[in-house]
């Protein structure tokens, strides 16, 4: 049996998402929760529906992203730029949460299974794109808005209190 040489990344970004999913269970479930650590550092207001809504819609793009690029990354090699924003962005996630620990000096909750997204991102690199089934640009490019949008959402703490 062939397999194509993008049934890697399809696995990854779906994974990604399933990673995304067991993120949010420990971030509503350890240490008292994500909300209420946000809530007791940054900003009282913070309520869980506001956590859950914004949570659903990343989830909802992401999977979009994934079925477009399991739709169209063969014909369109830029495609594949899409979803790797979103593991571009679990990893900048990661690290926020390891930031926010030790920053807060008590465990962030989602920290455990945001490490998680190292591996994805490892993976990729090591499996896809070394093997020259990415290219370097699309990479690192994608990383951009990532980063950006992780800076934006990391700050806003600082902004709404």
């Amino acid at each position: 049996m062939k397999t194509e040489k993008n049934d890697i990344l399809t696995i990854l970004f779906w994974t990604n998402f399933v990673v995304y999913i067991m993120h949010l269970l420990d971030e509503t479930l350890m240490a008292g929760g994500f909300v209420s650590f946000v809530q007791r550092h940054f900003w009282a207001g913070f309520k869980i529906t506001d956590f859950f809504q914004a949570n659903t819609i990343w989830l909802i793009v992401i999977a979009l992203s994934n079925i477009l690029y399991d739709l169209l990354g063969n014909r369109f090699k830029f495609i594949v730029a899409i979803p790797m924003i979103f593991v571009w962005e679990r990893f900048f996630n990661a690290l926020s949460h390891m930031f926010l620990t030790f920053y807060c000096n008590e465990y962030c909750p989602g920290l455990v299974t945001s490490l998680l997204s190292y591996i994805i991102l490892y993976f990729i690199c090591r499996f896809v794109v070394l093997r020259g089934q990415m290219q370097w640009v699309i990479f690192f490019i994608s990383g951009i808005p990532a980063l950006i949008f992780e800076t934006i959402f990391v700050s806003s703490m600082w902004w709404a209190h």
